[in-house]
């Protein structure tokens, strides 16, 4: 008990966010601001660069805090003395200044001593119905390779559990409650920016989704365990946009650069047959990808042709799916360089002239035929891979990986945030290939470019520490700028909302002791609890608790006896915990 009291915690999450000050002596931080200082100097003084690296970047908040405070409130008694003397003198003029100084100096003391330090500073502006939220979902039934075989086999992937985070991460970043209500409400979010207000999906809208097939440059059964698209991963998006009442023969799938071997053609075609899967060379029921539209893609460096192959071109959306992998040069290929496959390049990469550099990185994520067009990014993350080409070694050792497979998806309708989220998790484990290539600084610079976009590709931040892995609008839920990165396990419980209004509300609505209905999904029978907390994380009671059937239970919710304003509300099940912010109303 006492251990806990010495933390500031995240009243969603429940992860230390901080120290609290009011239970520390305040020697203990007076010494950690020297600590954080003498660290920073030794390590970065020498090697600038060095600022760069996480546990500076974590340092150096604590450091100027610790300076300010220190250099406020030595100014603010050396200009009070000083006036003292001075008026002594009767040097009024002078006196008045330094007392002048002394109230400044001071007031910077006290606000100091009183505004916490944010370690994110977000850039550009947010994109989404949330905006800046990016979904963490993982499922750890999903990627179930454990080294022998196939890591793309279906009989450790299964299918089932893919779908599953897959829609997860549509309904989280939509606050739709199945595929269709969550689609339909990001195709009318998506329309609404794109001069096509109040409308959702219409009858001819064709959809391009950017796989990953850089490893597989021949026709082939498969190219064994080399880093490629997941099958999986590809017929859970496909199956989430037909079961949104998206024709299949509106979809295009595939990578116009490469050939998309049986393994993942097979996967698609067999249960969605009129679903077009495209690649470079067009046999064996393959569409063509290498028609391109010319004057696509003006104004980019390293090779990068101007033009786009004809389905993505004429797509009204776009879903990009990348991989979490790493490359030489950039450091990383993610879901800006995943565009580069539709720009003309060939199987035989030695003969495309180059990599595309931060121009056309930054150009990818914001040009209307490209980014402009992305009403989905979706990063798989279920078999990272250090490298570009080789088998994955997706082992994450930490929690709530356990050294097992990742996992996961980071899924955005902000592409800048999920580039940017996916690029804390690569970098947490993977640093030394970006810092043999590109640097830390070097390559998310492209993300800083199309955040600072006019107009703006979305937002771009880091997040404060591997350990915490908040954003600012983790933060700060109600005046955070930046990225929410909302985790959800897939493969425990869920909390939906049954009644969530049309406009998709940021917040559940409680009448009182009226209630609200609320959908909870359970992978399996068994106790479950809802409890609700203010937003400092107090406990403000037990608002439904019982045993639940594996699947869906309706629950009602009332909130009896609570003053209205906004609450954070906590379902445990399994061992798993969920939180999502509610509102009582009168």
């Amino acid at each position: 008990m006492l251990f806990s009291k010495l933390f500031l915690r995240c009243p969603k999450t429940g992860r230390i966010r901080g120290l609290n000050p009011k239970a520390w002596p305040k020697w203990t931080l007076l010494l950690s601001g020297i600590a954080a200082t003498v660290w920073y100097l030794v390590r970065v003084v020498p090697k600038p660069s060095r600022a760069a690296y996480p546990c500076q970047r974590a340092a150096f908040p604590i450091m100027t805090g610790f300076l300010v405070y220190v250099g406020s409130l030595a100014g603010s008694v050396f200009a009070y003395r000083k006036a003292r003397t001075l008026f002594k003198n009767k040097k009024l003029l002078y006196g008045m200044l330094f007392l002048l100084v002394s109230a400044v100096s001071l007031f910077v003391f006290i606000l100091n001593d009183a505004q916490p330090v944010s370690a994110a500073n977000p850039v550009g502006t947010a994109q989404g119905i949330f905006p800046g939220r990016v979904a963490w979902v993982h499922n750890p039934n999903a990627a179930m390779w454990r080294g022998t075989g196939n890591y793309w086999a279906s009989n450790v992937n299964p299918q089932a559990e893919y779908d599953k985070a897959f829609t997860a991460g549509i309904e989280c970043l939509s606050g739709g409650t199945d595929d269709a209500t969550s689609w339909d409400r990001i195709f009318r979010w998506f329309n609404n920016a794109h001069g096509r207000a109040g409308t959702g999906y219409q009858a001819g809208d064709t959809i391009a989704i950017k796989i990953n097939q850089n490893n597989d440059s021949i026709p082939a059964a498969d190219v064994g365990n080399r880093s490629n698209a997941n099958p999986q991963s590809c017929v859970a998006v496909v199956r989430s946009l037909v079961n949104a009442g998206v024709p299949q023969a509106e979809i295009y799938i595939g990578d116009p650069s490469r050939a998309v071997s049986d393994n993942i053609f097979n996967a698609v075609h067999t249960p969605y047959p009129n679903v077009k899967v495209v690649d470079y060379f067009g046999n064996n029921g393959r569409a063509l990808g290498t028609a391109f539209q010319t004057g696509a893609f003006p104004g980019g460096d390293g090779g990068v042709k101007n033009q786009e192959s004809l389905c993505f071109y004429h797509a009204r959306y776009i879903v990009n799916m990348p991989l979490l992998k790493g490359h030489v040069g950039q450091g990383i290929t993610f879901g800006s360089k995943n565009f580069f496959g539709v720009t003309g390049i060939t199987p035989v990469w030695q003969n495309n002239g180059g990599h595309p550099g931060n121009v056309s990185l930054a150009t990818f994520m914001t040009n209307a035929n490209f980014g402009g067009k992305v009403v989905l990014w979706c990063m798989d993350a279920m078999y990272p891979n250090v490298n570009l080409d080789g088998t994955p070694n997706p082992n994450w050792a930490e929690a709530p990986f356990n050294g097992l497979p990742a996992s996961s998806f980071f899924m955005s309708l902000d592409g800048v945030a999920e580039e940017s989220v996916s690029f804390d998790f690569f970098y947490q484990h993977y640093a030394a290939e970006v810092d043999a290539n590109s640097g830390y600084a070097g390559a998310h610079v492209y993300m800083q470019n199309a955040a600072t976009a006019t107009p703006s590709g979305g937002t771009h931040e880091h997040w404060n520490s591997n350990a915490l892995r908040q954003y600012s609008r983790n933060i700060d839920p109600i005046n955070g700028l930046g990225i929410e990165l909302v985790y959800i396990n897939a493969g425990t419980a869920a909390v939906e909302y049954a009644d969530a209004k049309a406009g998709m509300p940021r917040s559940l609505d409680i009448a009182g002791c009226e209630g609200a209905a609320v959908k909870i999904t359970l992978p399996r029978a068994g106790e479950f609890r809802l409890t609700i907390y203010t937003l400092a994380g107090n406990k403000a009671g037990e608002i439904a608790g019982d045993a639940g059937s594996a699947g869906i239970n309706i629950v009602s919710v009332k909130s009896c006896g609570l003053p209205p304003g906004a609450y954070l509300m906590r379902l445990t099940s399994h061992g798993a915990q969920v939180v999502r912010q509610v509102r009582v109303v009168k």
